[in-house]
């Protein structure tokens, strides 16, 4: 392989050892709630599976992009010159960590909105019909978990200092 296709080197280096340090971790970053529906209604499931799928396919182009060239840059200043390659993860995963630390602030709607907003705006797709479509999954995402799967988050805290009796009961169970 040519000394482009490896210049990214650090970066799969990195994801490996984050996404295997996170699957390792779980136990210490989530709990475990007692469901009549089995296993795989556990909060974990979902973040291991994809943390696995990360891990597997990082440690195997990581192994494609391990043998040294002579002459190669060193391994920390390659790492630097591929993050302009992947400028748009980097902000999709800053993005992301915003987004899971806002909904127990601002509550699970209008953080869902903004997060798939912002993620349809980087992707250029700003005109009115992606913002109806955005708006639409979202409604559909409440409906279908919150009305039809029965899966809440904790109370906001945002509702809690603005509104009070029935219109925060209303406001933390569907919005």
């Amino acid at each position: 392989m040519e000394y482009e296709h490896r210049k990214s080197k650090l970066f799969f280096l990195v994801m490996t050892i984050v996404s295997v340090y996170l699957i390792f971790t779980y136990q210490s970053h989530t709990i475990e709630i007692k469901r009549d529906h089995g296993w795989y209604t556990e909060p974990y499931v979902a973040p291991l599976f994809g943390l696995g799928i990360l891990a597997l396919f990082s440690f195997i182009k990581l192994m494609l992009l391990i043998r040294p060239i002579e002459g190669e840059k060193a391994l920390l200043e390659s790492f630097v010159e591929s993050l302009s390659s992947y400028y748009m993860v980097v902000i999709t995963g800053v993005l992301f960590f915003v987004y899971v630390n806002a909904i127990t602030v601002v509550g699970f709607t209008l953080s869902t909105m903004l997060f798939v907003l912002s993620i349809v705006w980087l992707s250029r797709l700003m005109s009115p019909i992606w913002v109806l479509n955005t708006v639409i999954a979202v409604a559909l995402i409440i409906l279908i978990f919150r009305v039809g799967v029965n899966i809440w988050i904790p109370d906001v805290a945002l509702y809690e200092t603005l509104f009070s009796g029935q219109t925060l009961w209303f406001m933390n169970k569907y919005l």
